[in-house]
């Protein structure tokens, strides 16, 4: 039969486990095409780490509370510098860098046409548009501030949850511990 303690373990790592499957699939809600499969690494990782590492202390609490507001931080960072390192057409997001002379040049003779047309026109060929070392740059900028962003939220929610788990499991007595007085109690009666 499950006791109480058991139920609420296993209702804490159902949630945990729904957090990990919802983190996977809002991880990419406003993420560049190219960077998708960061974020997703990053979780597990976490996933892992937070099962290894989480013990309900009070310095553990605080560096999830301070994982909580740092996330939040650099998440509202991401959004705000999304839109200069980045060119959104029909829901994808790419990123974008420092124009070629090819596409600047055209850009200039066609002063109608935005970057975006130009980008849609080309195929949505980055490298014709962009130049390798820009688009690099801004794939690392834009996958570092995402993945910290997801990594570090994710932290702070997967290690609450672990820390209600193991500190109410903790305030329950053992299994063992009970044995243990059960056998020393009946040593006792057998003595009588």
């Amino acid at each position: 039969m499950i006791n109480n303690a058991s139920m609420k373990k296993l209702i804490t790592r159902i949630i945990q486990v729904s957090m990990l499957i919802a983190s996977f699939l809002i991880s990419s809600l406003r993420c560049p095409t190219s960077l998708i499969n960061w974020p997703r690494v990053v979780i597990v990782a976490v996933y892992v780490i937070t099962l290894l590492v989480v013990r309900p202390t009070k310095c553990v609490k605080y560096l999830i509370t301070l994982s909580l507001i740092l996330g939040i931080v650099i998440g509202i960072y991401y959004l705000g510098i999304l839109d200069s390192k980045a060119v959104t057409i029909d829901g994808q997001i790419y990123v974008k860098g420092q124009l070629t002379e090819r596409a600047k040049d055209y850009l200039e003779k066609h002063p109608s046409v935005t970057e975006e047309e130009y980008f849609i026109w080309t195929g949505k060929k980055q490298s014709e548009i962009w130049t390798s070392e820009s688009l690099g740059k801004n794939k690392l900028i834009l996958g570092g501030l995402y993945s910290f962003f997801v990594g570090l939220i994710a932290f702070g929610i997967l290690g609450g949850l672990e820390i209600i788990l193991k500190s109410n499991s903790s305030q329950l007595p053992s299994v063992s511990g009970k044995m243990a007085k059960n056998q020393k109690t009946n040593g006792k009666q057998d003595n009588l």
